[in-house]
């Protein structure tokens, strides 16, 4: 899945995103991708990956509790 290249909708605004990495913390599947945000750079976001009964993946809104937790992981990966 790393790699995959996806749009994305982000407040009402579908932009291009690149899989950087996916990763297991806690029991649960996080990915890590970036948003082009059109000018030549990007925005490295996470969210928890859902499995659907169609075997697809669903990006869901991390929790206020799963926030900091992967903050800081995705900051440590690209120190």
């Amino acid at each position: 899945m790393e790699n995959e290249k996806f749009d994305i909708e982000i407040d009402g605004v579908v932009s291009k995103a690149e899989m950087l990495k996916v990763i297991t913390f806690e029991d649960k599947d996080y990915a890590i991708y970036a948003v082009d945000k059109g000018d030549g750079t990007s925005d490295v976001l996470a969210s928890r990956l859902v499995k659907n009964e169609d075997g697809t993946d669903t990006l869901v809104d991390l929790t206020d509790e799963e926030r900091p937790k992967l903050t800081e992981i995705v900051q440590a990966m690209f120190q």
